[in-house]
C-alpha cells in the first residue's frame, strides 16, 4: 500500500493556477457544490487580515465574478469556508463576536445555510463544545463528521486535527483528536476526504514549511500519510486542499512565488492525481 500511495503521489501532474479566482490578494479555500454551481474561497490581505469569503454561481456553463457572501461585515473576518457537496451549508471560521464573548478574536467555527431564494442566512456560532478558547481554522464537513484544526491541551503539539460528531442538528459533543496517523508533534491541518472517503489530504509543517500529504483508505484504518511530490508542494506554505467532484483532482492554495505577487501571498491551483486501483 505504502509504495502504491507514493507512486500515485508521484502520478501528479504540475500544478495549474486557477485563474478566475486568484489575484494579487491571498485567495485560498476553494470548494464547489457537487453540482460545481456554486464555488466559495476566501480573500485576504498579507498574513490573513480582513479575510472576506466569495461565492459565485455558474448558469449556462459560465460563472459570475465572485462576490462578497451576503452576511459580510467589514467589521469582522470570515475565513476558511467549506460548502457541503448539496450546496446547502457553509462552515468557515471567523473571529465575530458571541453572545458570552463579545470582545473575543479569537477564530471560532460557524455556519449559513441557504435558502431556496439563494439567500444566506445569518452566521450560527456551532456552540462552545466545539469552539475552545484558543483559534479553530479549516472546518469540513464529512459523513456527519467536522473535521477541523485546533490547538488545545489535549493534542500532539501545534494545530491537530479534530473531529467532531454531528448530532441533534448540532455538535454538542467535545471533539476529539482525530484518529489514526495523521496528528504529530508537528502541526496539521486542512483535512480533506475524497468523494469516496478513500484518500485523505492535509498540511503538515515539516521545518518551515507547510507540505501538503496523502493517505489512502485500508479498511478501517489509514496508511501512512506521504508528501505530494515537490513540483505540487513548491513555496513556502501549501494548504486548503479539496477534492474535484470526481476525485482525478486536487485544488489547494500557495504561497509559491509568481510573477505580480508579492512575497507571502497565496494564489490557487489545480493538479490532477495519479490513478487510484480499484
Amino acid at each position: 500500500m505504502w509504495q502504491w500511495l507514493a507512486a500515485l503521489a508521484a502520478g501528479a501532474g504540475a500544478a495549474q493556477m486557477a485563474v478566475e479566482v486568484s489575484s494579487p490578494l491571498n485567495d485560498y479555500n476553494l470548494s464547489y457544490d457537487r453540482a460545481e454551481r456554486i464555488r466559495v474561497f476566501a480573500r485576504s490581505q498579507a498574513d490573513f487580515a480582513n479575510a472576506m469569503i466569495y461565492v459565485s454561481g455558474r448558469k449556462s456553463g459560465r460563472w459570475s465574478l465572485p462576490e462578497p457572501i451576503g452576511f459580510s461585515d467589514p467589521r469582522y473576518s470570515d475565513t476558511d469556508p467549506w460548502l457541503t457537496p448539496d450546496g446547502r451549508t457553509l462552515y468557515f471560521a471567523s473571529n465575530r463576536p458571541t453572545a458570552d464573548r463579545p470582545d473575543k478574536k479569537d477564530l471560532d467555527l460557524w455556519r449559513s445555510r441557504q435558502s431556496r431564494d439563494g439567500r444566506w442566512s445569518a452566521p450560527e456560532h456551532l456552540g462552545r463544545a466545539v469552539n475552545g478558547p484558543g483559534p479553530e481554522l479549516g472546518p469540513e464537513y464529512h459523513g456527519g463528521i467536522l473535521y477541523f484544526g485546533s490547538a488545545r491541551k489535549n493534542g500532539r503539539g501545534g494545530l491537530d486535527i479534530y473531529a467532531a460528531r454531528a448530532r441533534d442538528g448540532g455538535f454538542p459533543d467535545a471533539p476529539e483528536l482525530l484518529s489514526g496517523p495523521f496528528n504529530t508533534v508537528a502541526s496539521e491541518s486542512d483535512f480533506t476526504l475524497s468523494p469516496d472517503g478513500r484518500r485523505a489530504v492535509f498540511w503538515r509543517m515539516i521545518g518551515d514549511r507547510g507540505v501538503l500529504h496523502i493517505a489512502s483508505r485500508t479498511g478501517t484504518d489509514w496508511s501512512l500519510p506521504v508528501p505530494l511530490p515537490e513540483d505540487v508542494n513548491i513555496g513556502p506554505f501549501n494548504f486548503t486542499p479539496s477534492f474535484s467532484r470526481d476525485g482525478a483532482s486536487l485544488r489547494f492554495a500557495s504561497t509559491r512565488p509568481r510573477p505580480g505577487q508579492a512575497e507571502g501571498m497565496a494564489d490557487i491551483y489545480v493538479v490532477k492525481l495519479g490513478r487510484m486501483p480499484n
